[in-house]
């Protein structure tokens, strides 16, 4: 795992030390705040903290450090950080209240629910592996994390099933001809029991990855379903994709990391090579390609929460549909941009910690919220 990481401003030193002084620190902010001070730097945030521990000699303190800089900085370190350990231990081995950690543990790649056409819901979560249903002649089988479909013949009558992964839920499912799809958290997907005709049609909701089966003379088209209509669809023959399209995002984005799509939303239509990614936004229907971070976007699917140049409001969305969380903002979100990755399987407090040491912003659950402190 690698944490979410900011370098060191004297802005950020200075809410630290603020921090500090009112008892506030997590521990992952001690060490920071400790490394900051052995590297040097900052000596003049905290040097008044220090002269309180012995009224009357900061003037002389002050007179020495200019006179003899090297060693009466290297003593003023030293005491310094013996002062903050022995005032850190004391407060945090002794009656001083600590406030209680709220447990929200992450969500789970095994949580989804199946509903077939005569409307019918299984919980796979809660089932045992094996068949669970058929639907015309098609077999629906759990397997260990995935819904298989075998068709064992071929359907008089279209019908369709919906794979629905709630917030905090995860789920593969392998389609009638073999392609298979992961679904992220609050997505859906719905597909036919059989493909016939002259295409392969399926609808997602919400973001899922595609590795799609080749078949040229049966292209593979996904239609994409938001709230305020038509969110477009990608044209396949053979590939490996993503398609993110939450309604509470910016823009809709399809990433391809192998073979060809041609992505059509807004009256617009381009074409995408391995590499590159193509976004809609959907607020000035406006369709473009860029270079795509492949790793990042398919993060998701390998426990990672990743982020490169991400503010805060986009990486609490993700935590939101995770951690199955509401979160209330009660000041002005910090802009600063973060980069790193973080595992997904972390308790919400491990995460939340490793984004409050990066950041101006502090946390505090509330139940099932999350507030955004200063």
């Amino acid at each position: 795992m690698c944490v979410v990481f900011i370098y060191m401003t004297p802005e950020r030193f200075t809410r630290l030390l603020q921090l500090y002084r009112t008892d506030r620190l997590s521990q992952t902010e001690w060490e920071e705040l400790r490394s900051a001070i052995l590297e040097g730097g900052f000596e003049e945030y905290w040097q008044e903290d220090f002269a309180t521990m012995w009224p009357g000699r900061r003037k002389a303190g002050r007179r020495v450090l200019m006179r003899y800089t090297a060693v009466a900085a290297a003593l003023l370190l030293v005491a310094a950080l013996v002062w903050l350990v022995i005032v850190h231990q004391h407060r945090h081995t002794t009656g001083f209240p600590q406030p209680e950690v709220v447990r929200i543990a992450p969500g789970s790649t095994n949580k989804a629910v199946l509903i077939l056409a005569n409307g019918n819901r299984i919980a796979l979560d809660s089932v045992h592996n094996g068949q669970i249903a058929q639907q015309g002649l098609t077999r629906i089988i759990k397997g260990n994390g995935a819904v298989l479909l075998v068709p064992m013949g071929e359907e008089a009558v279209l019908s369709y099933t919906t794979i629905l992964t709630p917030r905090g839920g995860q789920y593969r499912v392998v389609l009638p001809d073999g392609s298979r799809v992961w679904l992220n958290s609050a997505s859906s997907l719905r597909f036919p029991v059989a493909f016939s005709g002259k295409e392969r049609a399926v609808e997602l909701t919400g973001e899922g990855y595609f590795e799609i089966a080749e078949n040229p003379q049966m292209p593979f088209v996904v239609n994409i379903r938001t709230p305020g209509g038509d969110g477009g669809k990608v044209n396949v023959l053979g590939t490996h994709f993503d398609i993110m399209a939450y309604p509470d995002e910016q823009s809709i984005n399809t990433t391809l990391l192998q073979g060809a799509v041609a992505v059509s939303q807004g009256g617009q239509i381009t074409r995408l090579i391995p590499g590159q990614q193509a976004l809609f936004d959907s607020t000035h229907h406006q369709l473009r390609v860029k270079k795509a971070d492949t790793l990042q976007a398919t993060a998701w699917k390998n426990g990672l929460f990743e982020f490169d140049h991400t503010d805060l409001t986009a990486i609490m969305r993700q935590l939101a549909r995770w951690y199955d969380i509401e979160i209330v903002y009660r000041t002005v979100p910090d802009k600063t941009e973060l980069g790193g990755d973080i595992s997904k399987n972390l308790e919400l407090a491990d995460v939340l910690s490793l984004l409050q040491a990066s950041g101006t912003n502090h946390f505090k659950i509330e139940g099932k919220k999350v507030v955004v402190l200063p």
